[in-house]
């Protein structure tokens, strides 16, 4: 497995001088500027083609192309699709009332992002993109982990950060009442690398979103409800993705491994030198949204997303790592895994992506314009990964053959049926990204 890695670096003074230190680059500091999605319809693709490229060639094909996201039921195509909102209305109710009359199924609602998941006949999608109050229509693509000594590397020993790390000690800074959200496959908790001095776990929540929106391709619902604060269903949704007690916390291990990139603290049983993480004692935010796998949904990763936004205050979550990639078709303008993440950025979150491992052909030839989503967008800190040699020293590194590079090639299509590419240049930075040692997962028995 090729680790991914997070490599934001949210460090504290321990005396108590607490302060954020990105690991970061000038280009990544756009995030500012684009927080939210734009609204087509009064920008110069306000006619554009409102399905995304992929989807349509779905459409227009002659039989159900073997996509997760299709499926004949009862002779009739149907498409899993991600519905952006325009207008007011952030629970799109005239939208989901139409689905449902023509036997669709709403399967959950993002009020924060004016966002709905739908199970519709493909024939209907045309139908919804032609509406006043759509902005995108997107499948629900699949979504797979990217792949990840560290406090050398990345500087975190340099004389302003920490002085001195050993096994069982060190003195600086590090991520002390920071937060830290890891998207990925779990994190598994009772691992000893994500102890505190006292022996206590710093992994505060552990929740999943598999099985809380899974599609069924059953018609006519609506059942789903907001984990907007201060709605009814919060309490029950809190406790239906509580994933704290499982005793197999991530089946795939790809979380836990990237979570010990992040906050990892050596063990004095260790006998490789480099298991400390980049901001040892943070605390850690454990949301599952990839399965035993390694594979997850669009619709799940934005779930996840979101629930990051809403408890960022409470829980003094300052930074949110998704190691994960969906091949997307569209800009950033209008992917929805992409406007979740502005949406993240917004609320004041650090957001780290993974460029992703596709910078290598099947035939060993250097691919370009392989940045997948999230990473296409800019309001995110794009992390591609370095060979580091096995020395500590920067001067030997060299970027691997299969971190994906830019420009980013998701784009738009105007009026004319000309597909106009942001063509960003990505990713924002790079970091140690392969023979890293971190933590493997197991059950918790």
């Amino acid at each position: 497995m090729k680790p991914s890695m997070p490599f934001t670096v949210l460090i504290e003074r321990r005396a108590g001088l607490r302060w954020l230190g990105a690991v970061t680059t000038s280009a990544a500091l756009l995030f500012g500027l684009l927080h939210a999605p734009l609204a087509l319809a009064g920008n110069a693709y306000g006619k554009a083609k409102k399905v995304a490229t992929d989807l349509q060639d779905v459409l227009d094909a002659g039989s159900t192309p073997a996509k997760s996201w299709t499926k004949d039921i009862n002779g009739v195509r149907n498409v899993q699709v991600l519905i952006t909102g325009l207008g007011t209305d952030p629970d799109m109710v005239n939208l989901r009332t139409s689905i449902k009359a023509v036997g669709g199924s709403i399967h959950v609602r993002f009020p924060g992002l004016k966002m709905v998941t739908a199970t519709v006949p493909a024939s209907y999608v045309a139908t919804i993109a032609a509406r006043s109050d759509v902005q995108s229509v997107s499948p629900n693509r699949v979504m797979q982990r990217t792949a990840s000594t560290l406090e050398a590397i990345t500087g975190a020993l340099a004389a302003n950060v920490r002085t001195n790390s050993t096994k069982t000690s060190y003195s600086g800074l590090d991520g002390t009442g920071i937060g830290v959200a890891v998207l990925d496959s779990g994190v598994m908790r009772s691992h000893e690398i994500f102890n505190n001095a006292s022996a206590v776990t710093r992994v505060a929540r552990n929740v999943t979103m598999l099985g809380t929106t899974q599609v069924t391709w059953s018609t006519g619902a609506d059942g789903t409800s907001s984990l907007e604060p201060g709605s009814t269903a919060l309490i029950a949704y809190e406790n239906k993705i509580a994933n704290d007690s499982a005793v197999t916390q991530d089946a795939y291990g790809h979380g836990t491994h990237v979570a010990s990139m992040i906050a990892g603290r050596s063990s004095t049983f260790d006998t490789a030198p480099d298991t400390t993480g980049v901001a040892p004692n943070a605390k850690i935010y454990d949301v599952k949204v990839l399965d035993g796998t390694g594979s997850g949904t669009v619709s799940d990763a934005i779930e996840g997303i979101q629930w990051v936004v809403y408890h960022a205050k409470e829980y003094n979550i300052r930074v949110m790592n998704i190691s994960l990639a969906a091949r997307s078709t569209e800009s950033w303008q209008t992917d929805p895994l992409c406007a979740a993440v502005r949406s993240a950025a917004a609320a004041g979150i650090t957001v780290v992506v993974a460029a992703g491992n596709f910078g290598q052909s099947s035939t060993g030839q250097e691919v370009f314009g392989a940045i997948s989503a999230p990473g296409n967008d800019p309001s995110v800190i794009t992390v591609g990964a370095v060979n580091f040699k096995g020395t500590g020293a920067r001067v030997d590194d060299s970027v691997t053959l299969f971190s994906s590079r830019g420009p980013t090639r998701g784009a738009l299509t105007d009026a004319n049926g000309v597909r106009q590419p942001d063509n960003l240049l990505k990713p924002d930075l790079v970091a140690a990204g392969n023979k890293v040692v971190g933590a493997a997962a197991t059950s918790a028995v």
